[in-house]
């Protein structure tokens, strides 16, 4: 549904001597030799591609497994769940920034080659890397659930953070719906 090798090597535009590559809206150009490029994308490939998914979760498989076991057998509280869940998503959250940021560590300290995009310019490639599929999926999910907490027999705080967070989820998938049609 996203492709994340292709958003990733979109990040790069093709020139004369390898690639461009913008760190950030307010940085220029930087130039990535096409062997690095290669580095870089097989290097993201380990990490997003399908076996670098299916390594993930193969992990937090196994640490379920081993989880479970102990937790049942050393009779732990049921809130050390919740802090083995979060230890478990800051982890990979963790391994996948740090793999996504391997292009900025890399020009950190080149000279721009090119002077800053416009900030209509870099919005526009920050949509491109959004392809339709994952927009309406996007959509239809978070569309989902907001009509869903909007129906909801109780307010309390679960379901009134739910109305807010899918609500703005919804919001802003709409609003970028509606610039990559008027990019077209």
């Amino acid at each position: 549904m996203f492709d994340s090798i292709g958003a990733f090597t979109r990040q790069f535009t093709p020139v004369d001597g390898g690639y461009l590559y913008y760190p950030s809206k307010k940085d220029g150009g930087k130039l990535v030799t096409a062997d690095e490029y290669q580095q870089l994308t097989e290097g993201w490939s380990r990490v997003a591609g399908r076996r670098g998914l299916w390594k993930v979760v193969g992990v937090v498989m196994l640490a379920i497994i081993i989880w479970t076991a102990i937790s049942k057998s050393l009779s732990l509280p049921d809130w050390l769940d919740s802090i083995m869940v979060a230890a478990s998503v800051t982890g990979i959250s963790g391994w996948l920034f740090w793999a996504s940021f391997a292009p900025r560590r890399l020009v950190r300290d080149r000279p721009a080659i090119t002077p800053p995009r416009s900030v209509l310019q870099a919005k526009r490639q920050a949509r491109a890397l959004l392809n339709w599929r994952f927009i309406i999926f996007a959509l239809l999910f978070s569309g989902i659930a907001f009509l869903g907490s909007l129906k909801a027999p109780e307010h309390d705080f679960k379901s009134w953070a739910w109305l807010i967070g899918s609500g703005v989820m919804f919001g802003l998938y709409i609003w970028i719906a509606i610039q990559k049609f008027r990019d077209r």
